[in-house]
C-alpha cells in the first residue's frame, strides 16, 4: 500500500496522518506475546536498555528477530516512501506502553528536539502503530496540526512525566486533535510535529510500537539502531 496523492497533500499540511486498518489483529497478538517475553527479561536483567518506565523498551529493532523484521515490515516502508526520501534508514525503535491506571502525561514536546542532538535530517518522521486499543481516556496521541511547520521550538528539561524536553513556547491547545485508534492502525508524523498524550485512567494498558526513520544519505542515527533499510 501506498499514500495516495491526497494522503500524502494530508500528511504535508497538518504534519501527521492516520490510517486505519494496516495490520492484522491476529499478527499483533504474536507481537504482544513476543514484547511481553523481552519485558519480562529485561526487567529480569535490571532494565539494561534504560527504559524510562517498567513498561518501555527501547532499541526494538535489535532485540529480537520479530521486532527487528516488524520495523523493517515493506508494508510501513511502501507507506512512507514518498515521505522519506532518498532512501530509508531507521533512526531508533521503542515500545511506549501505558498501564492501567497510570497518571503519567507525555509533555508536548517535538522529536527533533531529542533527535537533531545526533543528526539533521530534512524528512524524519515515526510511524505510531498502536498494538492495541490506544481511546482518549487510555491517553491517546495529542497533536497540533500544522506545527511542523514552525520548525522546532525552543524547549527545556521538565520534571513531570515523559517526553522531558519538553517545548517552551505557548501550545496552540485551541487547535488540538485527539487521535484515539485501534490495534493495526498507524499514524504517521513529522519529527518536528508537536505531540503529547494523557494518562491512563482505565483498567486496560495502552501499548504502542514507534519506530523512527529518516533519509538513507543521513549517515548517522540513534547508535547501533541506524539502519539503512532503502538505499538512496
Amino acid at each position: 500500500m501506498h499514500l495516495t496523492p491526497s494522503q500524502h497533500s494530508e500528511y504535508q499540511e497538518n504534519g501527521y496522518l492516520a490510517i486505519s486498518g494496516i495490520f492484522p489483529v491476529s499478527e499483533l497478538d504474536e507481537m504482544n506475546t513476543e514484547l511481553n517475553r523481552i519485558v519480562s527479561q529485561n526487567l529480569e536483567k535490571g532494565n539494561p536498555v534504560n527504559a524510562p518506565t517498567p513498561g518501555w523498551l527501547l532499541q526494538l529493532g535489535l532485540l529480537s528477530e520479530k521486532t527487528a523484521a516488524f520495523c523493517e515490515d515493506n508494508r510501513i516502508l511502501d507507506l512512507i516512501e514518498d515521505i522519506v526520501k532518498p532512501g530509508i534508514a531507521i533512526y531508533s525503535a521503542k515500545l511506549v506502553s501505558k498501564e492501567p491506571f497510570e497518571s503519567t502525561i507525555c509533555q508536548w514536546h517535538q522529536d527533533n528536539a531529542y533527535y537533531n542532538k545526533t543528526s539533521q535530517s530534512e524528512t524524519r518522521m515515526s510511524v505510531w502503530i498502536p498494538l492495541e486499543e490506544s481511546a482518549r481516556d487510555q491517553g491517546c496521541l495529542q497533536v497540533i496540526p500544522g506545527s511542523h511547520k514552525r520548525g522546532l521550538q525552543p524547549f527545556s528539561h521538565k520534571e513531570d512525566g515523559t517526553c522531558n524536553l519538553g517545548i517552551d513556547t505557548e501550545i496552540a491547545l485551541d487547535e488540538r486533535e485527539y487521535l484515539p485508534a485501534n490495534a493495526g492502525d498507524i499514524v504517521l508524523f513529522s519529527a518536528f510535529l508537536q505531540h503529547a498524550s494523557d494518562g491512563n485512567t482505565t483498567e486496560k494498558r495502552r501499548r504502542a510500537f514507534i519506530v523512527s526513520y529518516q533519509e538513507a544519505t543521513v549517515g548517522k542515527g540513534n547508535g547501533e539502531q541506524y539502519k539503512v533499510l532503502r538505499p538512496a
